[in-house]
């Protein structure tokens, strides 16, 4: 992999990442619907717990891919942020927003 098809391959997660948070935000609105029963209250309280730990997680991958486009500019990408080794091929081609090699990621 090139690190053309790499930047590809990140703005288009980053592309996809957006917009499913954009929906998140779009959901708040479903949250905002008054509710009558103790039941309804619950299942709104679950909903909004599920939503709000799904946008953190996809936040935090947002952030990294961010990091890693940050790193192609820079040409610090492909290399660890810990020992400033070379991250391991295999590695990267699994997670274009790795920042660390193995040896530093197992510490």
């Amino acid at each position: 992999m090139n690190l053309e098809e790499i930047r590809n391959k990140l703005e288009k997660e980053r592309n996809e990442l957006l917009l499913v948070l954009k929906d998140y935000e779009e959901s708040k609105e479903i949250l905002k619907e008054t509710v009558s029963s103790a039941d309804e209250i619950a299942d709104r309280y679950e909903y909004k717990e599920e939503i709000h730990l799904k946008k953190e997680i996809l936040e935090e991958r947002l952030q990294k891919i961010e990091k890693a486009l940050k790193r192609i500019d820079e040409g610090k990408f492909g290399f660890c942020e810990k020992c400033g080794q070379k991250i391991e091929e295999m590695r990267l081609k699994i997670d274009p927003a790795v920042d660390l090699c193995q040896s530093c990621a197992v510490k």
